[in-house]
């Protein structure tokens, strides 16, 4: 798993490595212009637009901060292999020791470099000239301390930087984008468009926020020196990679039976809307649960013949009836995880025999509630459910409102914040539907990358809440933590849907062909030899 940090986080991991472990400010800023380097040029050289250039021309745009020091000792790197020049604002006098010596070694150097001003920047032309001709431009300018909020020569700059894009140059950012907020992932609206960002030492907050995905592009986190242990004791937040997938799905115990891998209820569904607890099957069954039984009042056609269906008496408006409530009670004392929400319907007999179900789940057991069991769990005082911690809370951000009150347009920008806060108020996990997804206990939160725009279709919320009842059912066996299950839950999913857009394109995937390319999610495992 990957670190998130803030930038705060950052800079006490920063000094943390200074005061406490000794480690030079000028080793840090070697460490992480040497790392950048070793993950850029490569990439450089394998650009299809860039692969045929005899000599690369880079120019290299730096503050004087930090990051800009960075950006002078990545100059000096680049200097043996391509024809290098530096575009440098602000101020001698106002350079670290350690930037001030990489900014002095550009003359040893002979690497030539223009000092930019607001009145120079656009008088003489020099800077527009260099970015047309530049093959490649990096931009070290602000870094972790950067805001949104930007002024002077610096816009400019960037102005620049827009106006001679072309699609044969690589544009690149050394830890964050210019104009991107380090913690909020706002953008200033001439923000540098990166093909690349070097994150350095670990992923900031703000590289995966709000509008950070227009501009960041593929993000590579590299090391500087601070030890992995302590960046991850620091972090929060952290993102699932294939690693930890690889990591949890190990080859299954050879005398396993279903009853290892758990016994899944799905509660759901109305006469008119049999899909929705149907595609919830279907993706718990594919996802690897043991046992799946849907309580339903109609069972649709596609339901795979590996689910079990329990029909449903249903009231005058298709819905689950209130005499249903001893076959539901009963499956308590047989499953093992309840998925309860898909196509449920807003009828108030039915939310209350939802109500009294949730009110009997026992901490031992898992309980997803999704979509419409939701309205189970509004926020009114009169209405409100404990909940226990083996529980998940799936609201896209219209019924994340719904529940808590807030206003619809504040949870886009906040959705990390809010999730975590509301898990750690209700006492379980919540998964926020957002970019990212924020799946959250309220001391923990990871954040889910993957998945495109091409899952935002009817149906595709049903198979998560499948998928993330299909895990939980094999948690014990495994021995894997709540949270990091239901995260790992949402990347799965996220990641069968990308599977699915790069087979058929975006415009094609549908719910259904998220559950077809599950298969492709998870590791293959070859056939055990006997005697």
């Amino acid at each position: 798993m990957l670190p998130i940090l803030t930038p705060e986080q950052m800079r006490f991991a920063d000094r943390y490595a200074i005061e406490t472990l000794h480690i030079s400010p000028a080793i840090l800023m070697e460490g992480a212009a040497r790392a950048a380097f070793e993950r850029i040029y490569p990439h450089m050289k394998s650009h299809a637009a860039l692969s045929h250039r005899s000599q690369l021309s880079i120019v290299i745009l730096c503050g004087s901060g930090n990051n800009g020091g960075d950006g002078f000792a990545l100059a000096r790197l680049f200097s043996h292999y391509a024809d290098v020049r530096v575009v440098w604002i602000g101020a001698k006098e106002k350079m670290t020791p350690e930037t001030r010596m990489n900014f002095d070694l550009l003359a040893t150097h002979t690497i030539p470099t223009l000092h930019c001003t607001s009145e120079t920047i656009l008088a003489k032309g020099e800077l527009q000239r260099l970015l047309r001709d530049a093959d490649c431009v990096l931009d070290a300018l602000i870094g972790n301390g950067g805001t949104e909020h930007l002024r002077g020569v610096v816009v400019d700059i960037l102005r620049e930087i827009n106006a001679t894009r072309r699609s044969d140059r690589l544009d690149i950012a050394i830890d964050i984008p210019t104009g991107l907020n380090a913690e909020t992932g706002k953008a200033h609206v001439n923000c540098f468009r990166a093909e690349i960002t070097v994150s350095l030492a670990a992923l900031k907050t703000g590289l995966l926020l709000n509008n950070a995905p227009e501009y960041v592009g593929q993000c590579i986190t590299v090391p500087i020196g601070i030890p992995a242990d302590f960046l991850n004791k620091q972090a929060t937040v952290r993102v699932i990679e294939e690693q930890d997938k690889e990591r949890m799905f190990q080859a299954r115990p050879r005398n396993a039976t279903k009853h290892d891998f758990g016994s899944v209820a799905i509660i759901g569904g109305t006469l008119s809307m049999p899909g929705a607890p149907a595609l919830a099957a279907n993706a718990c069954i594919a996802a690897g649960a043991g046992l799946v039984k849907m309580f339903t009042p109609s069972a649709h056609s596609a339901v795979f013949p590996e689910v079990m269906t329990e029909l449903l008496r249903v009231h005058t408006n298709g819905s689950i009836a209130r005499e249903n409530i001893e076959i539901l009670q009963r499956s308590l004392e047989k499953h093992s995880v309840f998925v309860i929400g898909p196509g449920l319907g807003k009828d108030e007999e039915t939310l209350a025999v939802i109500r009294e179900i949730i009110a009997r789940v026992r901490e031992e057991q898992s309980l997803v509630i999704d979509a419409d069991g939701l309205r189970a769990v509004q926020m009114d005082t009169d209405m409100f459910l404990p909940l226990h911690p083996h529980t998940v809370l799936t609201p896209h951000r219209g019924e994340f409102a719904r529940m808590t009150g807030i206003n619809y347009t504040s949870i886009p920008d906040n959705a990390h914040t809010l999730a975590s806060q509301w898990a750690a108020k209700l006492g379980c996990t919540v998964l926020l539907k957002n970019v990212p997804t924020i799946i959250s206990n309220g001391t923990t939160s990871f954040w889910n990358t993957s998945g495109n725009a091409g899952m935002a279709t009817a149906g595709s919320g049903d198979v998560l809440a499948g998928i993330i009842g299909a895990f939980l059912a094999q948690r014990n066996i495994h021995g894997w933590d709540f949270t990091e299950t239901v995260a790992m839950a949402a990347y799965c999913h996220g990641l069968a849907g990308d599977f699915a857009a790069a087979a058929l394109g975006q415009q094609n995937v549908t719910a259904s062909s998220i559950i077809r390319y599950l298969s492709d999610v998870f590791p293959k495992f070859q056939r055990p030899h006997w005697l």
